[in-house]
């Protein structure tokens, strides 16, 4: 075999051994918790954010970050929606023009009132809790919406629990508690939950597992991208 043949296998071998120890760190808890991250950070846009709300909802409300005053909502046309806690997301003109792109918006209302509803692509009724959860794991990030906190603050309710688990410790765990107590995220996910509820504003929550359980899931604040929603009672 010449020189040249056995340098081209030694290459080849070694190319091989190179791309199996960056697959096998990119698999690492820590190296996926760094990638959950940035991809959370990606996503923190108001058109990104947008978007995900109009895939998720059959409605969202637009409103123009670049408008002069105050911009307002009819509290009335909120209230008749097909969901309780339609999402608001703060969006440039420019963005908010594009998103209306064959859709059955009214622009006017986005430029001369600062706010106005368009239809989405979302149909109800929303994931059930577990999928949430999971998706959570899968994904390594969410936006946790008021929907999405109800349903799994109702989730972890045994009264209203369809199912349990009994713990090593004997205790009861609903389904919901279970999912999230298996990726070490129940520490940190109800309570996030809770506070969602209460102060009506979505955050991001990001997955990062290596860490220890109470580290494992993150908020990050999107008050200046989708602002707190307005009371429906």
């Amino acid at each position: 075999m010449s020189m040249r043949r056995i340098y081209n296998l030694i290459r080849t071998i070694v190319q091989a051994r190179l791309a199996e120890i960056a697959a096998s760190i990119q698999e690492t808890p820590w190296a996926q918790a760094i990638r959950n991250v940035r991809q959370a950070w990606r996503h923190r846009s108001s058109t990104a954010v947008a978007r995900a709300m109009l895939q998720r909802y059959p409605h969202c409300y637009l409103v123009n970050a670049d408008f002069m005053g105050f911009p307002g909502i009819e509290l009335a046309e909120y209230r008749t929606c097909s969901t309780d806690d339609v999402p608001l997301v703060r969006v440039s003109q420019a963005d908010g023009a594009e998103l209306m792109t064959d859709r059955a918006a009214r622009p006017i209302r986005f430029l001369d009132l600062g706010a106005t509803l368009i239809p989405g692509d979302g149909e109800s009724p929303f994931p059930p809790a577990t999928a949430i959860i999971e998706a959570i794991e899968a994904e390594g990030w969410h936006i946790l919406t008021v929907d999405d906190a109800r349903r799994i603050v109702e989730g972890r309710d045994m009264a209203r629990s369809v199912g349990a688990c009994l713990s090593t410790r004997n205790t009861w765990l609903t389904m919901v508690e279970n999912a999230a107590d298996r990726i070490g995220i129940a520490d940190s996910l109800f309570p996030f939950c809770e506070q969602v509820i209460a102060t009506r504003a979505a955050i991001i929550v990001v997955y990062t597992p290596g860490l220890p359980r109470p580290l494992r899931l993150w908020r990050l604040s999107m008050n200046w991208i989708m602002p707190p929603l307005p009371p429906v009672a």
